[in-house]
């Protein structure tokens, strides 16, 4: 079931890896407030490190937590999970589940992700990307493999956090 209208929830999971928490990150929790009253954040890829996967997951936790702060979200982000990959959907679908608790609506673009729910009988709620030629883990990844400028597609006070 995919819901386009302003229905209020009381509360979304949003799956991501934020390698790194971009601005179309930022943009997209905003935007869920206008649908939920409280958020569930899943870190995805917990425990893989690579060329895609180079924050662990305690640097993203540490990263949204100041996401959390500097927007004034501590009372509408109930919690942030860890999410392990799992190469077969249905166990990754179960993990999330149960390291999620109770949510009520999916929200996000991954269709990969968003397929898997929908399959289980899951609400989405897509509110599509924001600015996705500038705002897209994989452009700014390799922005900083060539030492280009990419700070400024992140919020200016996690560009620290990044670079370490």
């Amino acid at each position: 079931m995919v819901i386009n209208e302003r229905k209020k929830f009381k509360t979304g999971f949003l799956i991501g890896r934020f390698q790194p928490f971009h601005k179309g990150h930022l943009r997209l929790i905003k935007k869920s407030f206008d649908y939920i009253d409280e958020l569930i954040i899943g870190i995805g890829s917990v425990g893989i490190t690579d060329l895609d996967n180079f924050l662990s997951y305690d640097e993203r936790k540490k990263m949204l937590k100041l996401v959390i702060e500097k927007e004034r979200w501590k009372t509408k982000v109930k919690k942030i999970i860890p999410l392990k990959d799992f190469y077969n959907d249905r166990l990754w679908l179960d993990h999330s589940v149960d390291m999620a608790g109770k949510f009520d609506v999916v929200i996000g673009n991954n269709e990969w992700t968003n397929g898997i729910f929908e399959r289980a009988g899951y609400k989405i709620l897509r509110l599509g990307f924001y600015k996705r030629y500038l705002y897209e883990g994989v452009k700014i990844r390799k922005l900083m493999r060539l030492g280009k400028i990419w700070e400024d597609r992140v919020s200016e006070y996690l560009i620290n956090i990044i670079k370490k």
